[in-house]
């Protein structure tokens, strides 16, 4: 598609493919701009039923209005083809910034304070993200940071990894599917279960332990030994792997997690905890 346009975008490369689509850096010739901009699988948009769960999402999305979260333009079709505008954001994805030991303790709060502001606004709007990852976190050239393709659901799977670090499961909204990415899936997800936002604050915070370390809390050379690990493994204390961070005494992920279970309301998707 590089050179021709779609109405009055003109695509110039392609920037990323997934399993929603192929995205591609677009030139908005009307308002003389760039934007991005995600073509839909022919797959979705001839399915009425997949297409108005995706429309209804995007409006959701649409209506977010927050600085670290990527702007929804319009959701449009040209030449037969079906496609969402964006914010085209240029700089770099978190998954290319975190280094092998992890980063200094100034780099990790100002990447996590502003995300953790972005995903608060998100519930309290109703919307979560349900793949949240490194890779769908974009750092601008300003520093900005930047959560991409919030709430948007990925209708089919992606290719997997043959290593299993990044095994992409079907992402369906209904009881019974997973969706995501394994490594930062929380358990209720992996299973199959119904989930709410405090399976973004799990994504989340095995987010802030690659951070802060440079690995991610649960490893397994195949998908199914990663499962298993995230189901059943205790993730080896901060305070082993970064000692010079501050941590809190004898408390690690897994009692985290019950902790936060225990003292959580009944299953509620608007609430940020």
């Amino acid at each position: 598609m590089i050179g021709t346009t779609l109405g009055h975008y003109r695509i110039v490369e392609k920037i990323g493919a997934g399993g929603m689509g192929e995205v591609y850096r677009a030139h908005d010739e009307r308002l003389d701009r760039d934007v991005a901009i995600k073509v839909l699988p022919a797959e979705v948009s001839d399915d009425p039923d997949r297409l108005a769960r995706f429309e209804r999402e995007a409006k959701a999305v649409a209506a977010l209005n927050h600085p670290n979260i990527v702007t929804l333009h319009t959701i449009e079709e040209a030449d037969g083809h079906r496609f969402i505008t964006m914010e085209y954001v240029t700089g770099h994805t978190l998954a290319e910034l975190i280094p092998r030991d992890g980063m200094a303790l100034t780099r990790v709060l100002e990447t996590a304070i502003p995300l953790a502001g972005a995903l608060a606004a998100a519930h309290e709007k109703g919307v979560i993200h349900r793949d949240l990852k490194p890779s769908n976190v974009m750092v601008d050239d300003e520093g900005r940071v930047k959560i991409l393709d919030f709430g948007l659901a990925k209708l089919r799977p992606e290719p997997s990894s043959t290593d299993g670090s990044e095994v992409m499961t079907e992402t369906l909204t209904r009881e019974g599917h997973v969706m995501g990415t394994l490594p930062y899936m929380p358990p209720e997800q992996l299973r199959g279960e119904r989930v709410d936002a405090r399976a973004d604050l799990y994504s989340f915070g095995v987010m802030l332990y690659e951070m802060a370390t440079g690995d991610r809390p649960f490893a397994g050379d195949t998908s199914a030994d990663l499962a298993s690990a995230i189901l059943m493994d205790t993730p080896r204390p901060l305070e082993e792997l970064r000692p010079d961070l501050p941590w809190r005494n004898g408390l690690d992920c897994r009692t985290m997690s019950r902790e936060r279970a225990q003292a959580a309301d009944p299953v509620d998707a608007r609430s940020p905890t």
